[in-house]
């Protein structure tokens, strides 16, 4: 079992390095100047755009990566053998897991 596990381990690790050397020897050095432009529905700016970053939606975004990691570990718990002295580590993560969940249900983060 545990034999499975370190080849699957070292196939994948083999996958992701020989994908990100295809995409070195690949990716193009010095790419046009066009290709770098900003465009706004396709055409070009009308004048000079400075990037700047919206971070309002930001902590939804947490909230969301955080819920859906903890539904896999939930999945995951139930569909495995479900050790009763693990179950008590499940209970608190769920309630830590609603303490950031109430806030944005609540209405926090307003501006």
């Amino acid at each position: 079992m545990l034999y499975n596990f370190v080849v699957f381990v070292v196939v994948m690790f083999l996958a992701g390095l020989s994908l990100w050397l295809l995409s070195v020897a690949v990716a193009p050095r010095d790419p046009h100047p066009v290709k770098e432009d900003t465009y706004e529905c396709g055409l070009p700016a009308p004048e000079p755009i400075i990037a700047s970053v919206n971070f309002q939606y930001y902590f939804y975004a947490i909230i969301f990566i955080a819920m859906d990691i903890a539904g896999v570990f939930f999945v995951l718990y139930s569909i495995g053998k479900g050790d009763p002295k693990f179950g008590w580590i499940f209970i608190l993560f769920s309630l830590l897991l609603m303490i950031p969940l109430s806030y944005i249900m609540v209405g926090g983060n307003r501006r």
